[in-house]
């Protein structure tokens, strides 16, 4: 062989040595924006989480946000009956009920694996059959129109597919 021979050999070598280079890093950068919108998704939730608990430990706040906002009185009584507690007691239900909702819904849109949906649905079938949760959730309109509407179908389509309490 020539020293030509050699030289094309290296190129053809080092063109697909590029080529695997470049689909290498494809594939890192999709996996590193796919990371990226997960942690973006999982710092939402986790500052909803955080208003939640800050309405859930501080009266004053929590009594100024509900006067605030236009039928949460009435939304509270409602929900008191139901759960047998006072207004007052019920949109402190209702709003550590949102945190949950709000750490699900994180959970939910960073599943990847059968497993982790699998983990996920047991979770959801644990705290969302039993109150309060099965209440607010099967109650309160609020939470499923501003939650992902994928993610409150997947609640639904959860709950639905649980066994009979007498199976």
């Amino acid at each position: 062989m020539t020293i030509q021979d050699w030289g094309a050999i290296g190129e053809v070598i080092s063109a697909v040595a590029v080529v695997v280079t470049l689909a290498y890093l494809a594939t890192q950068i999709r996996y590193a924006r796919l990371t990226a919108a997960d942690a973006s998704r999982q710092a939402r939730a986790t500052g909803v989480r955080e208003m939640q608990m800050l309405t859930i430990q501080e009266p004053a706040f929590r009594e100024a946000w509900n006067r605030a906002q236009p039928g949460s009185n009435e939304r509270f009584e409602a929900l008191g009956v139901s759960l047998g507690i006072t207004p007052e007691e019920a949109g402190l239900v209702w709003h550590g009920c949102c945190a949950w909702y709000w750490l699900h819904w994180g959970q939910f849109r960073s599943m990847k694996t059968e497993a982790d949906e699998r983990e996920l649905q047991n979770i959801v079938r644990s705290f969302y059959s039993v109150p309060p949760m099965s209440i607010v959730w099967a109650e309160d309109d609020f939470m499923r129109q501003i939650l992902d509407p994928d993610f409150v179908a997947w609640v639904d389509e959860t709950l639905a597919g649980m066994p009979a309490a007498n199976d």
